[in-house]
């Protein structure tokens, strides 16, 4: 844990700091993220994220894949897994505690949703649940998307304080952390079993559809869109209720997520029958157990298909995706723009800026423009409250800001605070060499 002087960073260190050490984890039914949580290769995430698979690849925030993943102790009522690869020198993201969190605390998660990459967003713990007298959940302002469960919240010393998961309540989504002290007993644990000699206590053998590709023939990308973001949502809610002694409540959450895509989708009708012959399957088994795997069944045989295809079409596609460059307006300021900024002050601005390129930029250069744009949002806000006595750069900053609001596309609002970052580093660069 910080020590109580250590100052707070801004999201930008935080991110900076902590994606080195997340994780995507891919497994049949989709994707899901967790964190690097102790030394040894040792990777936390929620359970449900590979629930009832045989086989999982960890992708790490350099590229490597690993298939050789361990199960090291799992906690059913906390939804919680701890795995392990055999990468062992991975930097492991520090732990706080979650005995002190209280609500108003800003924190940031930490996320893959949908396989996207790392996305990156803050907010608040909005209260702390008590769901049992021995489990609480921390419910946050924080936005999640499915395939973001498992990943880090952290507080703003970089510290984890929870795993999120996304849970639905009266028709609603909701954004809880598991927290993080519920980890730490799962931790003591050495001895790991290889995830496919997992026992996940169900003897119903797996019956998951391989379709060829052109069941996809006439769906659209925002359908293979729709789908894939249904189906990990049915999975990131019916999941969890499995574990916790529910499979009934799972199997009418995965049937009604089938049902409701079949009237949703106006083409697709490959998808479609694929959907329908799961429900039949299910309407000719007695057991809520068989009934909830034979729709996760047939949902795995479409994520898979789903998956199979997105390859393929980025392998026809050619690397160079990104938007046309706005025409860039980066503003040349006088010298006296620093007047009244402290040599302290004028060295912040310019770390936070390179801080947020750092990590922006690549999130751009991989398609992720939203992404990057609130990176440099947030490295703004930042600056504006952080920035005493400094009004010239902070009305530069402002100024940015305004112009990235009145762009529409995410793309073109990550140029317009670009080009005001480039203009304060420039004047930053000219300065004489006795006021830095």
């Amino acid at each position: 844990m910080a020590p109580k002087d250590t100052f707070a960073l801004s999201p930008v260190q935080i991110a900076e700091r902590a994606l080195p050490s997340v994780v995507l984890i891919q497994v049949s039914q989709g994707f899901g993220t967790g964190f690097v949580a102790a030394r040894g290769g040792r990777i936390a995430t929620n359970l449900h994220v590979i629930a009832g698979a045989q086989a999982a690849t960890v992708v790490l925030a350099d590229g490597r894949q690993f298939g050789e993943v361990e199960i090291l102790a799992v906690d059913e009522d906390q939804d919680l897994a701890l795995l392990r690869i055999p990468e062992l020198e991975l930097p492991a993201l520090p732990l706080g505690t979650s005995a002190t969190v209280r609500p108003g605390e800003h924190v940031i998660a930490i996320g893959n949703p949908l396989g996207l990459g790392h996305t990156v967003s803050d907010g608040l713990v909005s209260a702390v649940r008590e769901v049992t007298p021995a489990i609480s959940l921390l419910q946050i302002s924080t936005p999640l998307a499915p395939g973001s469960s498992g990943g880090p919240l952290l507080n703003d010393h970089g510290e984890v304080i929870g795993i999120s998961r996304l849970v639905q309540a009266r028709g609603q989504n909701l954004n809880f952390a598991v927290p993080v002290d519920a980890l730490k007993p799962l931790l003591d644990v050495s001895q790991g079993t290889p995830l496919h000699e997992w026992s996940w206590g169900t003897r119903i053998e797996r019956q998951v559809p391989h379709h060829d590709t052109g069941v996809l023939e006439d769906c659209t990308p925002d359908d293979l869109a729709l789908i894939v973001e249904r189906i990990e949502h049915a999975i990131s809610i019916g999941a969890p209720l499995y574990n916790d002694g529910k499979p009934e409540a799972c199997f009418r959450i995965y049937q009604a997520t089938a049902l409701d895509l079949e009237r949703t989708l106006v083409g697709c009708a490959g998808v479609k029958e694929a959907l329908l012959a799961g429900v039949r399957r299910c309407e000719q088994l007695a057991g809520e157990d068989e009934k909830a795997w034979a729709m996760r069944d047939t949902f795995d045989g479409l994520l898979e298909v789903v998956e199979r295809h997105v390859e393929a079409v980025r392998g026809r596609e050619s690397t160079s995706r990104l938007p046309r460059v706005p025409t860039r307006a980066v503003p040349y300021h006088a010298l006296s723009l620093l007047d009244g900024c402290s040599p302290q002050s004028v060295h912040r601005v310019a770390n936070a800026i390179a801080d947020a390129i750092a990590v922006g930029a690549p999130l751009y250069n991989d398609g992720h423009f939203e992404a990057c744009y609130r990176i440099y949002e947030g490295a703004v806000l930042d600056l504006e409250r952080k920035l005493a006595g400094c009004e010239g750069p902070r009305r530069a900053l402002a100024e940015g800001l305004a112009e990235a609001e009145r762009r529409s596309s995410y793309s073109d609002k990550a140029w317009a605070l670009r080009d005001a970052f480039d203009g304060l580093l420039d004047v930053i660069g000219r300065l004489p060499s006795t006021k830095n």
